[in-house]
């Protein structure tokens, strides 16, 4: 993409580009949908659906070593906005990694849900996991059960 930059060895702005680059990803992939936009004289949520997948999110073309991966990721949880830009209410989907099964987290009440619920135009933050790592209960990071806590704490290296 290019762009115009300040380049402070001529004191001027010079056409640029701008690049970025991904060497590696982490276990956990958080992906922080941008629903509020700002502008000069408005701002608003945006209420768009975002169509992501529940499986099979390869990110391998966006590393520079693709060979070092695998980079495929499974979601296992999205947070939910609802409401405006001065305010509103989250919920939250959250996959069991001891059942397999989704929930659906709306403050102090828990309830079961299905796949076809989980994309959402409320969605928000999504939490992926990468699937090379999903081989057993301390690789997990997967929403297990309260009696888990005491009894095997997640291996976070």
């Amino acid at each position: 993409m290019c762009v115009f930059r300040y380049c402070p060895t001529c004191k001027k702005h010079q056409q640029a580009t701008k690049k970025f680059d991904l060497w590696s990803l982490p276990r956990i992939l958080v992906v922080h949908l941008k629903r509020f936009s700002y502008n000069r004289c408005w701002r608003d949520k945006l209420d768009t659906v975002v169509d992501f997948p529940i499986r099979d999110l390869n990110m391998s073309e966006f590393v520079c070593d693709p060979k070092a991966g695998p980079y495929v990721y499974d979601l296992i949880a999205v947070s939910n906005h609802y409401g405006g830009m001065g305010g509103g209410h989250y919920t939250a989907y959250g996959k069991n990694k001891m059942d397999g099964k989704w929930y659906y987290f709306d403050d102090s009440s828990v309830s079961s849900a299905s796949e076809d619920q989980i994309v959402t135009k409320a969605a928000y933050v999504l939490f992926y996991q990468r699937r090379d790592l999903d081989d057993g209960p301390k690789a997990s990071a997967s929403l297990g059960g309260a009696s888990e806590c005491t009894d095997d704490i997640m291996d976070t290296n």
